[in-house]
């Protein structure tokens, strides 16, 4: 492995490491508040949330994935980036709660415009956050244990003052407080020399900033229409119900995905500074890629066989439809984290046009197949839909990158991760035919996985840190 693959490999085993552990915790706020709200008032916040996503990627400005990029090619000009880039997203969250607010407050119901309204609050967290930076610094530490921060501190307001549905206010004013929080202390993490003297307020800087990251925020914006055009169209073809299963599938998925956002993020540094050097670059890239099958691989083996069990164990035998379309969202693991590195190629080369393009013919093809498919199947359909979307999105990246002259590495870059893949997936079996626990039948699969890569010499242990992942 390249020393600059070895970087990358470190910075994401950091991140992803924070990611996991956050996620978990979040993940447990959203079992607590799915019991204890009720599914009527526990609905209510996530149209909320999902509305505040959307205009999340309006805030950010592109700097979750240009931002690094940008740090990692040039470190000195950090002050003056974090000045214009902190004081302009400070300026558009502003206005986007001021107009959500009087929106809301006009259109919906009470409880519904003020869920909407506080949970617009949290956008603040978002203009204040200099995770890129730190990433870019080559900080992925700092960057992911502030998220496991803000998730353990909205966890501890919620457990504490959210009590019964009425409570459900409470929700988005705990995440206010933990995302400001997190970004607070991220801010102040940053080395003195890298922080801004001060803030750049100024409405035309703040629309230049805009029209830069216009196809980063439009990219980012059809990214999650596609993820939820799947509810919408399970929701009319089909009824409620499904919408309810097919939620409970992608929720396991999305954990895997939120973590190939963030080997994106580790990647992105690397080719930044090896741009010049293709060779370099393409080294990068081949081990990108095998580390993408490092963590999609045995995901996929290890979740086909374990998920009618896991689904019953988290949420009851009452969605035991869920397996189905779970097992066949998990074809989409690996396919996505390919096209996470093909996207950091195009994030670091700055052509974020083309990665607005394999977007775009991505959608287009999303509603086309779900209109075909969920009538006849279902929510198997909705899957083999998304699945076969996120295909055409990795194949138009590939190409893409193909013509910065990046390339798929060669077939055997990746039989270490496949032995060990076919080995976890034989005791994962073995396990499930036993039958044993479902912890049991995981710790049984990881600890096989893990001993082949060990005894092939994919990982090597080392004492002062991190291991490396040579694959």
């Amino acid at each position: 492995m390249s020393a600059a693959g070895g970087s990358a490999g470190r910075r994401f085993l950091a991140l992803g490491v924070g990611e996991t552990a956050a996620r978990l915790v979040a993940f447990a706020v959203t079992v607590y508040l799915a019991r204890t709200l009720g599914a009527d008032r526990y609905g209510l916040l996530v149209a909320a949330l999902t509305v505040v996503m959307y205009l999340t990627f309006v805030v950010d400005a592109g700097m979750e994935m240009v931002g690094v990029k940008a740090v990692a090619a040039d470190p000195e000009r950090v002050p003056a980036l974090l000045a214009r880039v902190l004081g302009s997203r400070l300026v558009i969250a502003t206005a986007i709660l001021v107009v959500t607010a009087a929106l809301a407050a006009a259109l919906l119901p009470p409880q519904d415009g003020q869920a909407l309204t506080l949970y617009a609050g949290t956008l603040f967290g978002t203009a204040l956050g200099t995770r890129f930076v730190h990433l870019g610094l080559d900080r992925a530490g700092y960057a992911a244990w502030s998220r496991v921060l803000g998730e353990s501190l909205v966890a501890l307001i919620v457990l504490t003052a959210v009590r019964q549905p009425d409570h459900l206010l409470r929700v988005p004013m705990a995440q206010i407080i933990g995302d400001v929080t997190a970004a607070l202390v991220l801010l102040r993490l940053l080395p003195p020399s890298r922080r801004p003297a001060g803030l750049r307020v100024d409405l035309p800087d703040t629309l230049a900033l805009l029209r830069e990251a216009r196809p980063m925020i439009l990219h980012g914006v059809l990214g999650l229409a596609i993820f939820n055009s799947d509810f919408l169209f399970l929701r009319v073809l089909k009824d409620a119900a499904s919408v309810g299963y097919y939620a409970v599938a992608y929720t396991l998925i999305s954990f895997v995905q939120n973590l190939g956002v963030a080997y994106t993020m580790s990647l992105i540094p690397t080719l930044a500074v090896r741009r010049a050097d293709r060779a370099g670059a393409q080294a990068a890239v081949d081990d990108g890629m095998a580390q993408a099958m490092f963590g999609a691989l045995p995901v996929t083996v290890g979740g086909l066989l374990v998920a009618p069990a896991l689904v019953t164990m988290m949420f009851g035998a009452g969605y035991v439809p869920s397996v189905a379309p779970l097992q066949v969202l998990l074809l989409l693991v690996p396919i996505a984290l390919v096209r996470n590195v093909w996207q950091a190629v195009l994030v670091a080369y700055d052509r974020q046009d083309l990665m607005l393009r394999t977007v775009v013919w991505a959608a287009g093809v999303n509603v086309v197949l779900n209109v075909v498919l969920i009538p006849p199947f279902g929510m198997i359909g909705a899957a083999a839909a998304t699945v076969a979307t996120e295909g055409v999105r990795t194949w138009l990246s590939a190409r893409y990158a193909a013509g910065l002259s990046m390339v798929m590495p060669p077939l055997r870059r990746f039989r270490k991760v496949v032995l060990a893949s076919a080995v976890m997936g034989l005791a994962t079996w073995l396990a499930v035919q036993a039958p044993v626990p479902v912890p049991v039948t995981i710790a049984v699969g990881a600890i096989s996985y893990a001993a082949v890569l060990l005894a092939t010499g994919a990982v090597r242990l080392r004492r002062d840190g991190l291991p490396d992942l040579p694959l």
